[in-house]
């Protein structure tokens, strides 16, 4: 046997042996967790580890924004079936838990955080009245409180420099949800480390990772092996059109689309007909498209080939899905959307802001208007590189949407 064909055996047998340790290790991790698999890989991109197993209960830890971040998705009995912790450089602590809840939460003093929203539906405790009173002072962080308390079901503590968001269930379109959890306890960790005294915290940083070298080796070899043989079999893209089509057919979503937007069953493109009339004659009196397909350039491309969907299911539910670049950037589900629209580009440094965006977006931003009726109730999408990027307008009657 030459020396060739010597190497070329080993790295096939090496690659087998990667691809076999690979499967099995992501087996054992999301064993009894399959539903929410490529959700939960797709948020460890972001945080640049990898998800393991505790118990009956998948972790996933790293750092987002700079901050230690570690998730946690249980199925157990009175456990939490989302668990979001950031280290932060807090000089106080206080509760934010709903009424309905059983837990009193902690601190001697009962408060209002200045948000109607949350003073209705959350107890606000603390024993440090005037820190907290100016960590909740800015629109910013009561509209990002307001984000990460998104349901009855939500409770947030900070507590010996620890942010903690909890959820009861793991939440539908988990990706989406938690990756704009984790951008809100962000911005309040900033908010935090601005406040007297917070540049002067040490956070405590996580433990490092123990690389697996030869383990990483194999998984390379066979990963390219693999991709050999799928580009080998011209029958996958074929098949993946077809199931494109057969989606799209039923959705009202673009075939090309609809092979990139998951859990499509169920749920079709909104008509101009279940619209409101409100929100039917604000589009027509601004300039916008009704219908539930938006197309712009999302991406900054240079030209409109990016789509915007306003979805709807058989429960009534609103979905937004915007795709750039051939990618689903955003899917998230809401209560409440009445209307979308695009932004261009050149309207958006024009905009006011409650919580404005990190940075300029990369082309058109997207508008998801939440309550017709009001007009700070609404949200913006923007493109950033690889990440979308949101933001809240002051009044979004007031955005120019139909300059070029």
């Amino acid at each position: 046997m030459s020396p060739l064909a010597v190497v070329l055996n080993i790295f096939v047998v090496v690659g087998i042996v990667g691809i076999i340790v690979y499967w099995v290790r992501r087996f054992a991790v999301f064993r009894g967790y399959k539903a929410i698999e490529q959700d939960v890989l797709k948020i460890a991109e972001v945080l640049k580890r990898q998800p393991v197993r505790q118990g009956r209960d998948v972790m996933l830890s790293g750092y987002y924004g700079g901050f230690p971040t570690i998730l946690r998705f249980s199925q157990r009995l009175n456990t939490p079936g989302l668990d979001l912790q950031m280290r932060v450089p807090a000089t106080f602590a206080f509760t934010l838990l709903p009424k309905s809840a059983s837990l009193r939460g902690e601190g001697r003093v009962m408060m209002r955080t200045g948000s109607a929203g949350l003073d209705r539906k959350f107890n606000a405790r603390t024993d440090h009245p005037m820190e907290l009173r100016i960590f909740a002072g800015t629109a910013a962080a009561r509209a990002n409180l307001e984000q990460l308390c998104c349901s009855s079901q939500a409770g947030l503590t900070l507590k010996q420099r620890v942010l903690r968001l909890t959820e009861l269930t793991i939440p539908e379109f988990t990706a989406g949800h938690v990756l704009d959890h984790l951008e809100s306890m962000r911005m309040l960790a900033k908010r935090l480390e601005d406040m007297p005294g917070g540049s002067e915290m040490a956070i405590e940083p996580l433990p490092p990772v123990v690389q697996s070298w030869p383990i990483r080796v194999a998984l390379c070899f066979g990963l390219v092996a693999l991709v050999t043989i799928l580009l080998t079999q011209p029958y996958g893209a074929m098949e993946s059109s077809r199931r494109g089509a057969s989606v799209s057919s039923l959705s009202g979503v673009e075939p090309a689309d609809a092979l990139h937007i998951q859990h499509l069953l169920g749920w079709h493109v909104a008509a101009a007909n279940e619209l409101s009339e409100t929100a039917v004659r604000f589009a027509r009196n601004h300039g916008a498209a009704t219908p539930g397909h938006i197309v712009g350039d999302f991406s900054g491309s240079g030209s409109a080939k990016d789509s915007a969907y306003l979805l709807i299911n058989t429960e009534g539910k609103r979905r937004v899905s915007l795709l750039a670049g051939n990618e689903v950037g955003y899917d998230a589900i809401f209560p409440q959307v009445d209307l979308l629209a695009r932004i261009p580009k050149s309207s958006v440094a024009n905009i006011k802001w409650t919580a404005a965006p990190r940075s300029a977006p990369d082309g058109d931003a997207l508008l998801v208007i939440q309550n017709i009726e009001n007009p700070s109730a609404s949200l913006v999408l923007l493109k950033h590189g690889a990440q979308i990027d949101s933001a809240r307008p002051a009044d979004f009657t007031q955005i120019d949407l139909a300059s070029q």
